[in-house]
């Protein structure tokens, strides 16, 4: 630092205190600069309107009667559409503009106090007014908001620590001067904050959005003082070589002038109107300032010859310099961060009007009086400010005359853009104290001033957006486009008609915007998805590539075309479109990516598809949880439990219950806990009355995959009630499983009603074998028609009609099915050595693997367990193949083997674990039953699994029979008589009376028991 010439004429008592304020100077002009290029995206932020697309996924497939049944839930694409986000009052940028500003004040009056009596009393006239345009008595620091008595305690304040030093204590250094305003600004800032009425953050935007004129004023005044540094710049820059040689010419110097003087007069006359040429080349005006701020700190040493009979340049007017340039710098960064386009405009215009009038008349005071000199190539810049013609003065009056003469010609614009960009700040204010009323009124003035600016209207329309007021929303967002039009207010504005029926109203205001911002992806990215909504697939295709060419966003688009191409079904488009993207982080992009894949049946490893956010704060999150949550149900990833319970105990996440309960129901089934799983969805499907069809449909899909026929007829038949067309067919095949064949029959008829051509045909196919005889079925029907046919009757054939139908069935993949059936139909018959060669005949059929070999080594396990050959079963059990579905069977064979071999502890514990996930086996509850009620006879164990065996398979005749008996065992004989009730709607009658003979012996033989326990 001390190798800078500039400092080393600064004693250390000023070097320091200035090199801070100089420090705090750049600070305000970065943040200045900063909120020059986001301002407008902080106050007015884009924001994305998710719309959910539902997409029927398949989840699980199965085969029943050889036709496929996949049973299909909502996945979800999620498209996203710009919109605009509520106004945001940036408080940051107020905070920061009051604690500088804070501190720019007490360097102000410290470097007033340094000043003569007369300066001093103009500096403090300054400082008083300024104070005053705090408004500080509206805030109830002392006494009441009507009065001016806070304002007079701070002027008195400030004039007795600023007249002391001036006129008392002339001998203070400048640093202590800068520690005692700073600790009155402290002490005065402590005051204001603990007895205003207000909180913290409203007492900041009050004094900051308030003292905005005072400000203002300061800042025009600044840029008075700097307004012909440019020029004078120039002339240093011409004339300030060492050698003749090395200087310019006068030429030289007129012809940059000129040029400078062109440019800010054609940014004037583009104001006025008379020049529309966007392709003329400007130098930014704010660029113009800049540079005036940089060279008018030269300037000022300069000119001390000039003012120093007032005060000093060192420290008096080097502070008071960077102390005005902090003001305006704050003054114009805050115009920029509350995106109030009245002050920005206004702050440009100022710039332009004061450098192009003082920078005319500096050009002609140069001239006039070094003209000569400068031709002789003479060091001009040393003695600028001893004119030998027009004085120094002329540069000012001048100046000012034309000045005036500007805005008079623009009809005195600056002074209605400021009065309105000062009412929308007030309007900010009143709006974060939720006073409506005043809000509305000051912006409402703002626009009086300057009419259809973008500030009030929209805020405006912000205010009528939480109100519902669309009309009046409409209308002040079409006022602010009349003057300062930009992409947010025509996206805003079309995001108004999205109702179907104002499609040409918001087609033709996108249109419009593109029209005048071609650059805009965010306005390409809407018009694409409105025209999605059409069969126009070209018109989505063409401004999609716009979108994607000028949007900031890529993944944005990228996400809403891969949703558009998944909902047309363009699954070739898709798959090229996820190739050319790298990495996924963008989480719509991600979920719809996941939905892609469950329509396309990709599969991943669940562990790399991991998303389990904290909350489900956003649409994105559910979607992506949602979706790879469906494809991974059938991994038997249990983890996914934690955060569903997580999600479904937070009450914000209440929009999305409904999905996240049958999310839940999924993987508990899909997981082996069909119990868990079907409380969760029939509660659902009684809750949910708008689309219980769908949930007991899911339900009767889950009934027939477990082969718990009756249960599906049951809840297919209340989908149907329901409306739900896809649960018709599967209806009938449902009874047809059953072996209900003539309410089959009439269901089949039923398919009609669904208007389904495909659903028709094969339920016209089905119900045509149906009406058949095993004879004729035999001799004439297909193969296929052969197998199903011996599926729906099988209980009901003879045993050569099942050898007749097997060996006359000639294609080879059907010929394996009915092998299979017939396995299970001498097996429901006990007959062992028939079933026993049956398996062996189809064994050297069937392929090693698959879902027919997994069935078949389970009906070899079974036989083994009912014929006692438990050692085979043994040593056997862990080598056949089996699905993973099947393998859960080990459990119920394992338990028995324990209980066969008299491990009654170890058998215990594995029909505890097979119940949890068998429950729908009918086979596996009433073993375990029986085996509870041997082992612990005195408690009600065997009697709660048979109550949980009907309530989960309340058609199960085999159930209810072991239930009654249960339950006349345990002395519940009203619980008995009404399972007899049941009995008699599922058995036959010849059925019923051979058990209800049972039932009697078995009652009498316990109530002689308890009599005989009596005695």
């Amino acid at each position: 630092m001390n190798k800078i010439k500039f400092w080393n004429r600064w004693d250390a008592d000023t070097r320091y205190p200035y090199l801070f304020l100089l420090i705090l100077a750049v600070l305000a002009l970065l943040l200045g600069v900063y909120h020059y290029f986001t301002g407008d995206s902080t106050a007015f932020a884009w924001d994305k309107l998710p719309e959910l697309q539902v997409v029927q996924v398949p989840v699980h497939e199965f085969s029943r009667l050889l036709e496929p049944f996949t049973l299909y839930v909502d996945g979800y694409l999620l498209t996203e559409q710009y919109d605009v986000a509520m106004p945001r009052v940036n408080t940051f940028a107020a905070i920061g503009v009051l604690v500088v500003l804070a501190i720019a004040l007490a360097f102000y009056a410290a470097a007033i106090s340094t000043m003569q009596r007369i300066p001093y009393f103009a500096g403090m006239l300054l400082l008083m007014l300024l104070l005053a345009s705090f408004n500080l008595d509206l805030l109830g620091v002392i006494g009441n908001s009507t009065g001016q008595t806070t304002l007079l305690l701070f002027i008195v304040f400030f004039a007795v620590a600023s007249y002391a030093f001036q006129a008392f204590y002339q001998q203070v250094s400048f640093t202590l001067r800068v520690l005692a305003m700073l600790g009155l600004v402290g002490v005065l800032g402590a005051l204001v904050y603990m007895e205003s009425d207000f909180p913290p953050l409203l007492t900041t935007l009050h004094l900051v959005n308030y003292s905005s004129l005072g400000l203002i004023v300061a800042s025009f005044l600044f840029m008075i003082w700097v307004g012909y540094a440019n020029i004078n710049a120039l002339l240093w820059i011409n004339t300030q070589g060492g050698k003749p040689e090395r200087r310019f010419s006068m030429w030289q110097f007129v012809l940059v002038s000129m040029l400078y003087l062109l440019n800010l007069l054609l940014l004037y006359l583009r104001h006025v109107g008379y020049v529309k040429g966007e392709d003329l080349f400007y130098v930014n005006a704010y660029v113009i300032l800049l540079l005036s701020v940089v060279a008018g700190f030269w300037g000022m040493g300069q000119r001390e010859a000039y003012y120093g009979r007032l005060f000093p340049f060192k420290p008096t007017g080097a502070v008071l310099y960077l102390v005005f340039a902090i003001i305006t710098f704050l003054s114009i960064g805050y115009a920029f961060a509350t995106s109030n386009d009245s002050l920005t405009v206004l702050f440009h215009d100022l710039i332009v009007y004061t450098h192009l009038a003082f920078g005319v008349f500096f050009f002609i005071y140069v001239m006039a009086n070094f003209g000569r000199l400068i031709e002789q190539r003479l060091q001009v810049y040393k003695i600028v400010y001893q004119p030998k013609r027009l004085p120094v003065y002329t540069i000012f009056t001048m100046g000012a005359i034309l000045m005036a003469i500007l805005v008079m010609r623009t009809q005195y614009r600056v002074y209605f853009y400021a009065y309105a960009g000062y009412y929308s700040y007030l309007g900010d204010l009143y709006r974060t104290s939720d006073n409506s009323i005043l809000a509305e009124r000051f912006y409402q003035e703002s626009d009086l001033y300057d009419v259809n600016n973008v500030k009030a209207n929209f805020s405006l329309s912000s205010m009528y957006r939480e109100q519902g007021q669309r009309n009046n929303e409409i209308l002040s967002l079409q006022e602010s486009l009349q003057k300062r039009p930009n992409p947010k207010l025509y996206v805003r504005l079309a995001n108004l008609y999205d109702l179907k029926q104002y499609f040409f109203e918001k087609l033709y205001v996108l249109q419009q915007g593109a029209a005048a911002f071609p650059e805009s992806g965010e306005i390409y990215n809407n018009l694409a998805l409105l025209y999605a909504k059409t069969s126009v697939s070209d018109s989505v295709e063409y401004y999609f590539d716009l979108a994607q060419k000028h949007t900031s966003e890529p993944d944005v688009v990228r996400s809403n075309r891969l949703a558009f191409y998944t909902r047309q079904a363009m699954p070739d488009e898709a798959k090229e479109l996820v190739s050319e993207i790298r990495s996924a982080k963008y989480k719509p992009l991600r979920s719809n990516m996941a939905a892609l894949d469950l329509l396309l049946g990709r599969t991943h490893d669940v562990k790399a598809d991991i998303f389990e956010p904290d909350s489900l704060e956003q649409v994105a999150d559910m979607t992506l949880f949602y979706n790879n949550t469906i494809g991974s149900v059938n991994k038997g990833d249990t983890s996914l439990l934690k955060p569903i319970n997580r999600y479904l105990s937070s009450r914000e996440n209440q929009l999305f219950m409904e999905d996240l309960l049958y999310l839940k129901g999924l993987v508990h089934h899909y997981d082996g806990r069909p119990k868990e799983a079907r409380s969760v969805v029939e509660n659902l499907a009684l809750s949910a009355t708008g689309r219980s069809g769908y949930y007991y449909n899911a339900l009767g899909h889950w009934m027939m995959e477990e082969e718990n026929y009756g249960a599906a007829a049951s809840y297919f038949k209340e989908a149907k009630d329901r409306g739900f067309n896809q649960a018709f067919i599967s209806h009938a095949y449902a009874l047809a499983l059953n072996h209900q064949t003539e309410a089959a029959t009439e269901a089949l008829r039923e398919v009609g009603f669904t208007e389904l051509e495909s659903a028709i045909a094969v339920a016209t196919s089905l119900r045509e074998v149906l009406d058949q005889s095993p004879v004729t079925i035999m001799a004439e029907a297909p193969d296929r028609d052969k197998v199903q046919y011996l599926i729906a009757y099988l209980p009901d054939l003879l045993p050569q009609d099942v050898e007749g139908i097997v060996s006359s069935v000639k294609d080879k993949d059907l010929r394996r099915e009915a092998m299979v059936a017939r396995v299970d139909y001498y097996i429901e018959k006990k007959r062992w050595k028939l079933a026993s060669d049956a398996i062996k005949e189809a064994a050297a059929e069937l392929r090693p693997e698959g879902e027919l070999r997994s069935k078949l080594n389970l009906q070899q396990m079974k036989l083994w367990l009912y014929t006692k050959n438990y050692d085979i079963l043994v040593k056997r059990i862990d080598n056949l193949y089996l699905t993973p579905k099947d393998k859960r069977q080990k459990l119920y064979l394992r338990a028995k083997i324990a209980e066969v071999k008299g491990r009654d502890r170890e058998a215990a514990e594995r029909y505890e674990q097979a119940l949890s996930m068998l429950l729908y086996d009918e086979h596996v509850v009433e073993d375990a039953a029986a085996f509870f009620a041997r082992y612990k006879p005195a408690e009600m164990k065997a009697y709660s699994i048979l109550l949980d065996g009907i309530t989960y398979n309340p058609y199960s005749a085999r159930l209810y029979k072991a239930y009654a008996l249960e339950s006349v065992n345990k002395g519940l004989g009203s619980y008995a008589d009404q399972a007899l009730v049941s009995l008699r709607s599922l058995l036959s009658a010849p059925e019923y009376t051979t058990f209800k003979e049972k039932f009697d012996r078995q009652r009498r033989a316990k109530e002689a028991e308890a009599d005989e326990w009596q005695l």
